[in-house]
């Protein structure tokens, strides 16, 4: 999935083959480069030439890449020579591409820090958020994950910036993959899906298609095979729309296998024998071999035995020639497998009739072949340090050796198997032969005690009144436990409504007094309008109730974004973004909130139809929060940032929400806001402040 995403990107300034894809035949390519090679010699040493030998550069990039090299390097001679520095960043860009084909990523990483460095000297914003991008991919490739980041991040803003969604869903994509590699999957679906919907938007078909594939395999790992499905069919359905026929064959693997796990065995076939046909067409060898592999799974599920070997060894051929030897060892371990279970007990005799006109096996040959197997397995894993494939060797060693009366040799592989499990499960499986010592034990002690058992009779009353009274004991220690827990869980939870629930975990930690600095937080304030005036005549019944509706709301929506309430003071409402936990988009959060909360309440009336409206403020910046109290404790913070907050609600109109140019500028990277700049006005303790009024794109300021 990965490698896909990352070739989009780098082959994006290919100019010879515009819209390139896996399926473009190299002869196309390479008739087009020896015609731009052929116009090399009457070229003039302008600017023409330059553009001329970055063609050739990139078209050699992934054909012959130290030829694409040598191209780049004479462009950059020549740009140099007559002085065309917005030339330079592309002759720098092509070469990188061709180091990277190359494997070389310190040298392709070096030719695009260059090719940065010239692009922001000419302000080209475009080749800039590409340098950035594929800085962000190399990174990704020699997994430091927070320079990556870093780097796509730099290069989604600056894609924001200039309009470019094409390679802003590229960005948003390889962000996904990032967060998928760490396993966090709910933030990578949240980046894949930005991605595609970008993809629809410009009508990107093979981004589609890769977004679209990478949701079903999120899926697929989160064991959803109902929306993996979804997704995967929905990406071949564009991929064979579009002729994507490498893709096409790819996602045709994948839905076989998810159609396996669904147990619909038939369709999981089907597709297989699809992919099958495409992937003998495109020759490609991996996957024609994971194909047959897979067949003569489905064969051997089918008890098909003498076509499952078939295809395993239409596999192990592929594997051993275009295969890695973790793929060998693989299929060594299919083999194994379906010669264990052609020795087992119920196994139709029809079968082995079958074999030995077919393969010339009988019982005794098919148990060598297994364990032979094995063993090539059992070195391969070992060498690679494949824990989990060698325990399951292991197993089968023991089951081959056992079927075979090799009971020494099983027991050992039997002992090592365990051993195994035991180190990558935790002891979560019991041990075979401390269960047979066990029960040995067990045994002697059954013999002993019916020599015994006349002399004991009165001793086991004794035992026996012992351990009615022990249980009557435990059982009143248990219920006088239950109580205490039900008590504590009752106390915990007042706690927990009253602090954030890390806050109070500190406290029960006996953590006190509680202080942190944050570097960075948001701080929302909503005061209703004319409080005081409509509380005058209104009864304090209602007046509570109608209060409780409204901040119990404001405490959902607040749930919804991840902000923390801080207190409520009369009519006004605080909550916070970044604390007690921090939250890199808590700008984002707190706008999303402030913004809700303004829908919510444009057109707002309370039971008996009076009429509310709010004033909304938001400012960010470094916060310090703790708690506050002996006996009733109180979580607060403290900041010019919360003080600007408060004075943004009370300078606001009502129906608005009114924001710092600080905060203007923090939330700007989420390209989902419009602001009408409000102009200098004077601010209690702070002098005239520019401020703005902020609203979802959808929403009009009024």
């Amino acid at each position: 999935m990965k490698s896909t995403l990352l070739f989009l990107i780098l082959v994006l300034s290919i100019s010879i083959t515009n819209k390139a894809t896996a399926d473009d035949k190299p002869l196309q390519g390479k008739a087009k480069l020896d015609s731009l090679e052929a116009e090399l010699p009457y070229a003039k040493g302008d600017t023409n030439e330059v553009n001329l030998l970055i063609n050739l550069s990139d078209g050699y990039a992934f054909l012959d890449a130290d030829k694409g090299i040598k191209f780049g390097n004479q462009s950059v001679e020549l740009a140099n020579k007559i002085n065309w520095e917005k030339g330079l960043a592309k002759c720098y860009y092509t070469i990188a591409t061709c180091y990277y084909s190359n494997n070389n990523l310190k040298k392709a990483m070096n030719y695009l820090l260059k090719s940065l460095e010239v692009s922001r000297k000419t302000g080209n914003k475009r080749e800039i958020a590409q340098s950035l991008g594929n800085i962000g991919i190399l990174y990704e490739i020699q997994t430091d994950n927070t320079k990556a980041l870093e780097y796509y991040s730099k290069a989604v803003r600056m894609n924001k910036e200039i309009g470019n969604n094409v390679n802003l869903a590229m960005n948003l994509s390889n962000i996904g993959v990032v967060y998928e590699n760490q396993s966090n999957y709910p933030k990578a679906l949240d980046y894949f899906f930005k991605a595609l919907k970008l993809n629809e938007k410009t009508n990107t078909s093979i981004s589609m298609v890769a977004n679209l594939s990478n949701i079903g395999l999120i899926y697929k790992k989160l064991g959803n095979s109902t929306k993996a499905l979804k997704y995967s069919l929905k990406a071949l359905e564009i991929a064979e729309k579009n002729e994507y026929k490498r893709k096409t064959a790819s996602i045709l693997l994948n839905v076989a296998v998810l159609y396996k796990i669904s147990s619909d065995y038939k369709k999981a076939m089907s597709y297989n024998l699809r992919a099958l046909k495409l992937n003998k067409e495109l020759k490609a060898y991996h996957n024609l071999a994971l194909n047959y592999s897979n067949i003569g799974n489905l064969k051997k599920f089918e008890s098909n035995y003498s076509e499952a070997l078939n295809y395993y060894k239409k596999a192990l051929i592929l594997y051993e020639e275009y295969g890695s030897i973790k793929d060998v060892a693989s299929i060594y371990l299919s083999f194994a497998s379906l010669y264990i279970d052609l020795n087992a007990p119920e196994t139709n005799a029809k079968f082995w009739d079958e074999l030995r006109v077919v393969e010339g096996l009988n019982k005794e040959i098919s148990l060598e072949r297994a364990i032979n197997y094995l063993t090539q397995s059992k070195s391969i894993y070992i060498e690679i340090k494949d824990q989990f494939r060698l325990s399951k060797t292991y197993n089968l060693l023991h089951k081959a050796n056992n079927l075979k009366g090799n009971y020494h040799k099983s027991l050992e592989y039997y002992k090592q198997y365990k051993q195994l499990q035991d180190s990558i499960f935790s002891q979560n499986n019991a041990d075979k032969i401390a269960a047979l010592e066990k029960a040995r034990e067990d045994d002697l002690k059954q013999k002993e005690i019916e020599k015994q058992k006349l002399k004991i009779a009165e001793q086991e009353k004794r035992e026996k009144l012992i351990l009615y009274f022990s249980i009557g004991f435990i059982i009143v220690m248990a219920v006088v436990m239950f109580i205490i827990y039900r008590l504590l869980k009752r106390s915990d939870k007042l706690l927990y409504n009253v602090l954030p629930v890390s806050i109070a975990k500190r406290l029960k930690n006996k953590e006190h007094p509680i202080s942190d600095y944050f570097t960075q937080a948001s701080i929302v304030f909503i005061d209703i309008v004319n409080f005081t005036e409509m509380a005058k005549n209104e009864d304090p019944r209602k007046l509570v109730e109608a209060l409780n509706a409204i901040f119990t709301s404001y405490d959902t929506i607040a749930k919804k974004y991840g902000l923390e309430k801080i207190k409520t003071i009369g009519d006004s409402y605080m909550a916070a973004a970044g604390i007690p936990e921090v939250q890199k988009d808590n700008t984002h959060r707190a706008a999303q909130m402030a913004l809700e909360v303004k829908e919510m309440m444009s057109d707002y009336r309370t039971a008996n139809g009076v009429k509310i409206e709010v004033r909304i403020g938001l400012d960010c910046g470094p916060v310090v929060a703790g708690v506050i109290g002996e006996n009733k404790f109180i979580y607060d913070m403290w900041s010019d940032a919360v003080n600007t907050a408060s004075r943004m609600e009370s300078t606001s109109e009502s129906g608005q929400v009114h924001i710092t140019e600080c905060f203007k500028e923090a939330v700007s990277e989420y390209d989902e806001f419009d602001y009408v700049e409000r102009g200098e006005i004077e601010i209690k303790g702070k002098g005239k402040m520019k401020t703005y009024y902020i609203a979802d794109k959808e929403m009009e300021i009024v």
